[in-house]
């Protein structure tokens, strides 16, 4: 029994793309048997308080997470972080400098569309993406969908949106030295995310020289033998083994179930000493830390 999987750690709920709000994510958690969770939602931490207050209710403790996109060059990364706390830090000031600068990229898209003809404005792109935590590029694609320019969200990107077409704006990217120092700074520990589902192996070694603190060997499309090898790295670089289901929902991901991947007692044990050294002395979490640490 000792190696079951006690905790899933990578969760989504409709604060970002996932189908379930973060209290009835806990809900279902807890059908599955699950002890221990981390919510983490896509470059957003607002689901974390509620998500934390029903695990109270519940009996299960929801660590703080997030999942932020990185970019070394042209190659994309995921990177999930954990321990940080609910207090704002340092992440939470670097989120919401991605979100402000999201909307403002958005905004800009559409202005470049009106002044070469296309009658696309501030208010309907805000409008299209009134319920979302972070504006961006899907709803001003949406917002030429409406009017008509376009079929559909796909031929607003070939058309008007991709790079070299009249309503690109290029991303602000973050890197992944900016997330693991805004992390560490806020007392949490930073995973990359699902390393085998679009290998770049050979980022792993220099990531880790960078601070990264542990890898997401656990994880549903890695095979048993991907699971070995990003094991046996996390070992030759002394780092930790995180892992979790990336479960999205019913709707969104019908074949990923809670739980489907995750670690065991003894790896979330590691992964918490990690965090425990990344602050330092300190024995507690960050104040205003949502969950035991």
């Amino acid at each position: 029994m000792s190696d079951r999987p006690l905790a899933d750690l990578h969760l989504h709920s409709s604060i970002s793309d996932g189908d379930l709000e973060p209290e009835a994510l806990v809900d279902a958690a807890r059908e599955a048997g699950m002890e221990v969770i981390a919510l983490t939602d896509h470059d957003t931490v607002s689901g974390l308080e509620r998500a934390v207050a029903r695990g109270r209710e519940l009996g299960i403790e929801v660590i703080e997470g997030c999942e932020l996109t990185a970019y070394v060059g042209r190659i994309e990364i995921h990177l999930l972080a954990y321990f940080f706390g609910l207090a704002h830090g340092p992440l939470h000031a670097l989120i919401d400098a991605v979100v402000r600068y999201r909307r403002e990229r958005a905004l800009q898209m559409g202005r470049q569309l009106s002044a070469a003809g296309y009658a696309i404005t501030d208010e309907e792109i805000l409008h299209v993406g009134r319920h979302a935590h972070a504006l961006g590029q899907p709803h001003v694609a949406e917002a030429l969908v409406r009017r008509g320019y376009v079929r559909d969200r796909l031929d607003a990107f070939r058309l008007f949106l991709n790079e070299g077409r009249i309503g690109h704006v290029p991303k602000k990217n973050l890197t992944p030295a900016d997330v693991i120092r805004a992390v560490h700074a806020s007392g949490g520990i930073v995973s990359l995310a699902h390393p085998g589902l679009a290998p770049h192996d050979e980022l792993i070694a220099g990531l880790c020289g960078q601070g990264l603190d542990a890898l997401e060997a656990a994880y549903p499309a890695h095979h048993e033998a991907n699971r070995r090898f990003y094991d046996g790295l996390a070992r030759r670089y002394e780092k930790g083994v995180s892992g979790g289901s990336d479960f999205h929902g019913p709707k969104m991901r019908p074949d990923i179930r809670i739980g489907a991947a995750g670690v065991t007692k003894a790896q979330l044990a590691d992964l918490r000493r990690r965090a425990r050294a990344r602050r330092g002395s300190r024995a507690g979490p960050p104040a205003g830390a949502g969950a035991s640490q």
